[in-house]
């Protein structure tokens, strides 16, 4: 396997795409993708670059590219900023830049340029960015498959560390010296020894916790079943406000109307740039005022 992984533009993009891939396909659990999802990955990058890299080069970057995603997202939540249309990413002092990226390293990156790959590391990132922990919620859609998750010794030497503090260790009494073991009483011959039901009682109870998660996860897929990711209203309207429509404008009005429509929604979203949303909710606007207007 290589030593060094070259993630120049072409491969970086393939990965977003297969990455993404196994998120639809529903093999990720909590922040990662799972065995087979990385399994996946690791063969089909092979098979169109010849290149082999280990699961734990695919883990680094998939972390790395959640790090970028999660900052990029920070700065469309920060009030005051510009916006550069030349490189198409947020503008504030220097001074601003530096004592941001001092808080979340990494972030001043942008000042040169946005992220990267914006669609597919929303299909990656987005639910799990909102959760803001490592385990899966019902707002993800679907309930992980908790047979083929990743084993504990596959994890990173950061993610062992970080663990190590929370385990907890049971201390067994140690026997008295000098007093020899009670005999067992002739009446119990033959007997089987009573097991504890407290762990019996403790499956059931976390049987009956995954079952209630799963039925609710299933609801709540069922009532969101025509919302792909990035595509609901909720989604949209977000990034209507990035563009720059915001409260009170007209297109931020109209786009309140028209997106309640999905097919106006999916025609959003295949713009790509704040300067082509902004553009398209103006020109909405127009067209819909004048019809109005020669009734």
């Amino acid at each position: 396997m290589a030593e060094n992984a070259d993630w120049n533009e072409e491969n970086t993009r393939l990965l977003c795409e297969l990455f993404a891939e196994q998120v639809r396909a529903h093999n990720r659990s909590g922040t990662h993708l799972n065995r087979t999802g990385y399994k996946n990955v690791m063969e089909k990058f092979k098979e169109k670059t010849e290149l082999d890299y280990s699961k734990l080069q695919f883990k680094n970057k998939w972390d790395k590219m959640r790090k970028e995603y999660g900052n990029w997202k920070r700065l469309s939540r920060e009030t005051g900023l510009g916006w550069d249309p030349v490189k198409k990413t947020y503008t504030a002092p220097d001074s601003w830049w530096k004592k941001e990226n001092k808080v979340y390293k990494g972030i001043a990156k942008f000042k040169d340029g946005p992220l990267q790959h914006e669609d597919l590391k929303t299909i990656m990132f987005e639910d799990i960015r909102n959760t803001g922990d490592d385990h899966w919620s019902p707002s993800s859609g679907a309930a992980p498959n908790t047979q083929d998750t990743e084993p504990d010794d596959d994890k990173d030497e950061d993610y062992e560390a970080n663990e190590a503090s929370d385990d907890c260790h049971e201390i067994s009494p140690e026997p008295s010296k000098g007093k020899r073991p009670a005999p067992t009483s002739r009446k119990n011959k033959g007997k089987k020894p009573k097991t504890s039901g407290g762990h019996w009682v403790q499956d059931q109870l976390t049987k009956l916790v995954s079952m209630s998660e799963r039925s609710t996860a299933s609801c709540e897929s069922l009532a969101r079943r025509e919302d792909t990711f990035g595509c609901s209203i909720k989604d949209v309207m977000v990034l209507v406000r990035e563009c720059g429509a915001v409260p009170g404008s007209k297109e931020h009005f109209i786009a309140s109307q028209v997106f309640i429509k999905r097919a106006e929604r999916e025609m959003f979203m295949t713009l790509e740039t704040p300067e082509e949303r902004f553009q398209w909710l103006t020109m909405k606007h127009n067209w819909l005022t004048r019809n109005d207007s020669t009734m």
